[in-house]
């Protein structure tokens, strides 16, 4: 069986904002359907759905991962430039907020976490392959 993510629905106090802060983040487009703002890529669509009442203590935690470890620290220096504008905030595994972007390490795992425009926890992760690259030459 082979799994897609579709669509994923988020809900947020002021969807415009949210969505103009992730389009940047994760370059996606930003379109409107209705109420809603939709951000597309190749990969999958969000849709963001204007909600007063929402509360981030109730979502869950969405994680991206990147190809390389390259790739997950220049995500966080285009965070670093965006993060005042948006008042987004590193935080830690519990969510304690952070005053910058630390990358955790567990084994093969470095990740961190950051916090949207409505304190939605958002992690980025890269795994190192577990296969150690051999040299033929080296007995």
């Amino acid at each position: 069986m082979s799994l897609r993510i579709g669509q994923i629905a988020l809900h947020s106090k002021d969807n415009k904002t949210l969505a103009s802060f992730l389009s940047e983040l994760l370059d996606m487009e930003i379109s409107f359907s209705g109420e809603a703002v939709r951000l597309t890529s190749e990969e999958f669509s969000l849709v963001i759905i204007e909600d007063p009442d929402m509360s981030p203590k109730s979502s869950m935690v969405i994680d991206f991962f990147t190809d390389s470890f390259e790739e997950l620290q220049g995500l966080i220096q285009k965070i670093e430039f965006i993060k005042y504008r948006y008042r987004i905030t590193f935080v830690t595994d519990e969510g304690k907020v952070l005053e910058e972007v630390k990358i955790h390490n567990v084994g093969h795992l470095h990740y961190f976490f950051l916090s949207d425009t409505d304190g939605r926890r958002w992690k980025f992760s890269y795994r190192e392959s577990k296969t150690p690259v051999v040299n033929p030459f080296v007995k």
